[in-house]
């Protein structure tokens, strides 16, 4: 797994290195949020707090260029993610090819808006919310989740689940709930 994720890690490095160098910046206002970069190391970190290899069903919730629906499906979960953006899920769709993981066989990228997408069917739901949940998200959540929810951040977090765990990892904020 280590493998698999400095390979995964070194990619995302790139691919930021390029854009920095290019004069873009490592984020962007998508129309219906806003994307930023995840510190890997910090969720590599997390998953492996919370054995995140014990679930079977991973999605992420605006999941940007990819790199946590990637790195769910190297601890073996069938991963899904949900992105609006064509050019994140073009970056997402082009990484997955470019690297040689055998796990990334279980990883969909989802050209969606997730509000339409339910997330029912998964065990384990990620987000780093960019707007408060009471503006849909936690009426949503609360109708479909049935499993772990990991809240990345410190600023919108729910307020009608359960707080199960938190972790602080390297300044990164994770929140762990259920219903």
């Amino acid at each position: 797994m280590e493998k698999h994720f400095d390979n995964l890690k070194k990619t995302y490095d790139e691919f930021e290195n390029f854009l920095l160098k290019n004069g873009q910046l490592i984020a962007k206002d998508t129309g219906i949020g806003f994307w930023g970069v995840t510190p890997l190391k910090d969720v590599f970190e997390l998953f492996k707090k919370v054995k995140l290899n014990e679930h079977s069903t991973f999605v992420d919730l605006g999941s940007g260029d990819g790199r946590v629906v990637l790195l769910a499906s190297i601890f073996g979960l069938k991963a899904t993610g949900l992105e609006a953006d064509s050019w994140l899920v073009n970056v997402s769709l082009d990484i997955k090819n470019k690297l040689d993981i055998p796990t990334l066989d279980n990883v969909t990228i989802l050209r969606k808006d997730f509000n339409e997408h339910s997330v029912s069917n998964h065990d384990v739901v990620y987000v780093s919310p960019d707007k408060p949940f009471h503006r849909g998200l936690e009426s949503k959540l609360q109708k479909e989740l049935d499993g772990m929810l990991i809240v990345h951040g410190h600023e919108f977090l729910p307020s009608g689940f359960n707080k199960v765990n938190e972790f602080l990892i390297d300044g990164e904020r994770f929140t762990i709930y259920n219903k």
